[in-house]
């Protein structure tokens, strides 16, 4: 599967994969929102995710000077970012 990427209010959408098949058009794309003015990402609709997700996401924190904010994410992004103790990325979800 592919990935769709829509921002709004500040806020990154993914949709579909972050691997490593589509990280270099994902990292060019993730790149232009983060320089756009959008530091949230919201990956509860990420399907698959693997080590190059994970480096997209230290990309995109290290861009934002540690200010980015995972404001949803899928339980596979969910439990890769506990394992590698970058949960503290997370903010309160809503109910």
């Amino acid at each position: 599967m592919e990935f769709q990427i829509e921002s709004q209010s500040g806020t990154i959408r993914v949709s579909g994969d972050m691997t490593v098949y589509c990280a270099a058009e994902l990292e060019t794309a993730l790149l232009a929102e983060v320089a756009a003015g959008n530091s949230s990402l919201d990956l509860s609709q990420v399907q698959e995710f693997d080590t190059a997700g994970l480096q997209l996401i230290l990309l995109l924190n290290r861009e934002l000077l540690g200010g980015l904010r995972i404001t949803a994410c899928s339980p596979g992004v969910r439990a890769t970012l506990e394992l590698t103790h970058l949960n503290k990325l997370i903010v309160a979800e809503a109910a």
